[in-house]
């Protein structure tokens, strides 16, 4: 019989941890009869690595292998024998249990997993044999770097962009083709809903036939041996489709775009891997025009904007709520009197939202703890390379389907409502120099005071676009 391995950690069933968290569990190993070992010793692992094969390089018929490695967690704790022994001892026939503990670092990226490289955390319990090869055990674990949106007022700010484009006809150009986007906030948490605008306001004498919004994730992976060298994966994460827009017409287009369990945007930390996520909107033109692209930044955080007021005093509480990373039921979600929300405040867990469609004191509805998914199947798995593994042999590593086909999990927000852009302003009053127009929705509040771009302020990756009155 086999030695058998059990790893567990303690009080978390999901094996999911925030950076900077302290990390405990238990190792339960089987043996059926007594065997000759050095040592057994229990390490803590994560890293980042990289690997593609370039074409032609160094020479057209050669290929080279583009990697790169980066050590960001190693703690190795010997439960029997010690480091560096050439002495034997027995390991009779029984169950043993042996513990590990370890505070993460504050400045781990969070697990990841593309196409040509991975962040990835395990934990390896190795049985060190004299005359053969180790016997190695792993078990996965995600490791989530937090990404508070309520850290940094501009996430609150609403995300717009503006554009013009004119199109040519017999040598001469026509209308503008005016083009403008905004959603409530710049950043968003998985499973919540990105609420937009489109506004598309065809003073051109060419037809529109398809308007696409999308949301895609953009990876970047970066190598040093043998060179510097960059390569980039996009993704495509979600996307809505609307109708045409007929010339000299304008229309106004609403949705929304659900996300699913991706990794939060990468904070600015030394990684050679690195995502990013961008709202892309593509207007397409008849006949041979070109496409009119629109592209802007968007942040994808742990834990989503929360509104002022009470919630905002609760927000500590919720962080440490998450921290715990247990497996919940389903929640179920209940309304509370205002007039009872102070009092319950101070003996909830779990902070709540602010829901209202008046000028009155809201009411709250409590905000359960995220649930935790598997990341969304976006590329193909990689696998890394056993062959580079040293002084191991690939039959002596023991792991599960479970474990090969590990995805890291994400935190994701089903039971909290994003706010929805107010109808006053779903689009301002742009110039027109057509005064007959086919609408999507009524104009009947639109201001007939013309507006004009007056400057554009930048705030790190974000560009506001502001109007004022003339």
């Amino acid at each position: 019989m086999p030695i058998e391995c059990l790893i567990s950690f303690d009080n978390n069933t999901q094996g999911v941890y925030y950076a900077g968290q302290e990390l405990s569990g238990v190792v339960d190993l089987t043996v059926d009869t007594t065997k000759r070992i050095k040592a057994i010793h229990i390490t803590v692992n994560g890293y980042a690595k990289i690997r593609w094969i370039k074409k032609g390089y160094p020479r057209d018929s050669e290929r080279a292998m583009c990697r790169a490695y980066r050590s960001y967690l190693s703690s190795r704790s010997y439960v029997l024998g010690s480091c560096g022994s050439n002495s034997c001892l027995d390991w009779t026939a029984g169950e043993y249990s042996y513990t590990f503990h370890v505070i993460l670092p504050e400045n781990l990226p969070t697990s990841f997993d593309g196409k040509y490289g991975q962040i990835h955390y395990e934990i390896i319990t190795t049985i060190d044999r004299p005359g053969r090869y180790p016997k190695v055990f792993k078990l996965p674990f995600t490791v989530i770097h937090p990404v508070d949106l309520n850290s940094d007022a501009i996430y609150r700010v609403p995300l717009e962009i503006l554009d013009r484009k004119r199109f040519w006809s017999f040598c001469c150009p026509t209308g503008p083709l005016t083009v403008k986007f905004s959603t409530p906030y710049c950043g968003y948490a998985p499973g919540q809903k990105i609420h937009f605008v489109l506004y598309i306001n065809n003073e051109s004498s060419i037809d529109i036939t398809q308007c696409d919004v999308k949301l895609k994730q953009e990876v970047t992976y970066e190598t040093h041996d043998p060179q510097h060298e960059y390569r980039y994966d996009k993704h495509l994460i979600a996307s809505k489709q609307f109708g045409n827009v007929l010339r000299w017409s304008r229309k106004v287009y609403r949705g929304y775009l659900e996300l699913p369990s991706i990794p939060p945007t990468s904070a600015k930390l030394s990684c050679p891997i690195t995502v990013n996520y961008a709202m892309k909107i593509i207007i397409k033109p008849t006949e041979f025009h070109w496409k009119m692209k629109l592209k802007i930044p968007l942040t994808i955080g742990s834990v989503p904007i929360m509104d002022s007021g009470n919630s905002a005093a609760l927000l500590q509480a919720n962080n440490n709520s998450i921290m715990r990373a247990e497996s919940v039921d389903e929640p179920q979600v209940t309304m509370l009197p205002h007039s009872e929300v102070d009092e319950e405040a101070n003996e909830r867990s779990t902070p709540t939202i602010m829901v209202t469609d008046t000028d009155n004191p809201p009411d709250y509805i409590p905000m359960m703890p995220p649930s935790y998914e598997d990341a969304m199947a976006l590329s193909e798995k990689f696998y890394d390379d056993l062959a580079y593994m040293e002084n191991v042999s690939v039959s002596s590593v023991v792991t599960n389907n479970k474990n090969e086909n590990f995805k890291p999990r994400y935190p994701v927000y089903y039971y909290y409502e994003t706010p929805i852009i107010p109808p006053e302003t779903l689009y301002d009053a742009i110039p027109s120099r057509y005064h007959p127009m086919v609408l999507a929705t009524p104009l009947s509040d639109m201001s007939s005071s013309p507006l004009e771009l007056s400057h554009v302020k930048a705030f790190g990756k974000f560009q506001i676009l502001r109007y004022i009155k003339k």
